[in-house]
């Protein structure tokens, strides 16, 4: 009689470890992008099979302005969108004399999986929260992420009973619009050939003139990683901001990244601002110094610094751009190259390596936007070499505006 009993513990006990083993295994994959990638690309297709038809929410109409002008417009021909939160709102006038909207936005979302979901999601979420201008949302973006894009854009739109005017760029043809400028930048802004900055997406803010519709004379650049705080409307209005020769508008790099970047470059010219922290700081004058991360109190002077700039956010002239001649020329190889051998540079951040050069050598194309538009989070350097100066770097005086939450890293509540 007590084998039968013994036995049937021994089964519970079993179970009961099988039970617990299975689940701390589901956590521990739950855990893990690829299986979260999964799961979610099931999520997203059920879920997406259940939305409403799209097409009673849309209208679709050719851009009235635009001028067949150049062969790469004739390629990419896209067509804009107007997604409503209601399709009983859509009326016969918004076909007959389209929308039209001065707030013309960027985004480049490939490669569908879970976070860059998320951080989309939130980018949106955020952007119509804070604002109620009539906004062009233009998605570059492939034919697999293209549903989510759309699944996010519906559901936002109904939640913050917009009305959305949106454009879809293929990446492929745009990647090969701008494939020249990638194949002379690559080499020399990304870590390796085939590396992740490598890609013609991370250099698309420098030929976002030729794809953009000739329509356009300003537009905005956003990574999918930023979480608005305030009305877009009052980022646009820095353009107004802009001296007769600037082309782009960018905030500054908040981490050491280039100081690092710049080691064999500042080796050789130990007084140069550029790696420096913009914010005044004491500059030693003791060339003997061997510890460069080391900023001096003694015998010094307050200078602003210059630590490259930042693409998570870039504001662009479109047309002074396309007829920027001094522009034209900075982008040959020629160019390129005597950029990169003067200051010894060799980064693996793409468009935003070119920018931080392009500053420097150049000061009066660029805008220099105020930090608070672009407050970076990340502080992967602080925990790397540089955490003794890492604070002068990080530090943003002001209201935010808008966060950057780059490393992945947690936008603040």
């Amino acid at each position: 009689m007590k084998w039968p009993l013994l036995r049937c513990k021994w089964q519970k006990k079993l179970t009961l470890s099988l039970t617990l083993f299975l689940i701390c295994l589901l956590i521990i994959f739950a855990y893990s992008d690829e299986f979260r990638n999964k799961v979610f690309s099931v999520f997203l297709s059920n879920r997406f099979g259940q939305v409403t038809n799209i097409s009673k929410l849309q209208t679709a109409f050719a851009n009235s302005n635009q001028e067949p002008n150049t062969s790469h417009q004739q390629l990419l021909k896209p067509m804009q969108y107007i997604l409503n939160y209601s399709a009983a709102q859509l009326n016969y006038s918004s076909i007959l004399k389209p929308i039209t909207s001065n707030y013309n936005i960027f985004v480049i979302y490939t490669r569908e999986n879970y976070r860059l979901h998320m951080k989309f999601d939130l980018f949106i979420h955020s952007l119509f929260k804070h604002t109620n201008a009539q906004l062009h949302l233009h998605v570059i973006t492939d034919k697999e992420s293209e549903v989510a894009v759309l699944e996010i854009l519906q559901r936002k739109v109904r939640r913050f009973k917009r009305v959305l005017i949106y454009s879809m760029y293929n990446i492929q043809i745009c990647s090969n619009i701008i494939q020249d400028i990638t194949d002379k930048l690559s080499p020399y802004f990304s870590s390796a050939p085939n590396s992740y900055y490598s890609d013609s997406l991370f250099f698309m803010s420098l030929g976002l003139h030729r794809i953009a519709d000739v329509s356009l004379s300003r537009a905005i650049l956003f990574d999918c990683d930023i979480v608005f705080r305030s009305d877009i409307r009052l980022l646009f209005a820095e353009f107004d901001r802009f001296l007769p020769n600037q082309l782009f508008g960018l905030a500054p790099e908040l981490t050491p990244v280039y100081r690092h970047i710049l080691y064999r470059y500042r080796t050789q010219f130990p007084e140069s601002n550029f790696g420096n922290p913009y914010q005044p700081i004491q500059i030693g004058k003791n060339n003997n110094n061997k510890n460069n991360n080391k900023l001096l109190t003694s015998r010094s002077q307050e200078r602003h610094g210059y630590p490259g700039l930042n693409s998570g956010v870039v504001l662009i002239l479109l047309n002074r751009i396309r007829n920027s001649s001094t522009y034209i020329e900075i982008l040959t190889k020629y160019e390129i190259n005597r950029l990169v051998a003067k200051y010894s540079f060799k980064g693996h951040l793409g468009d935003q390596d070119f920018f931080t050069l392009l500053g420097y050598e150049y000061p009066t194309l660029i805008y220099r936007l105020d930090c608070v538009w672009n407050r970076q989070l990340c502080t992967w350097w602080k925990d790397h070499g540089y955490s003794n100066i890492f604070d002068a770097y990080f530090r943003c005086d002001g209201n935010i505006k808008m966060y950057h939450g780059n490393c992945n890293t947690r936008i603040p509540e």
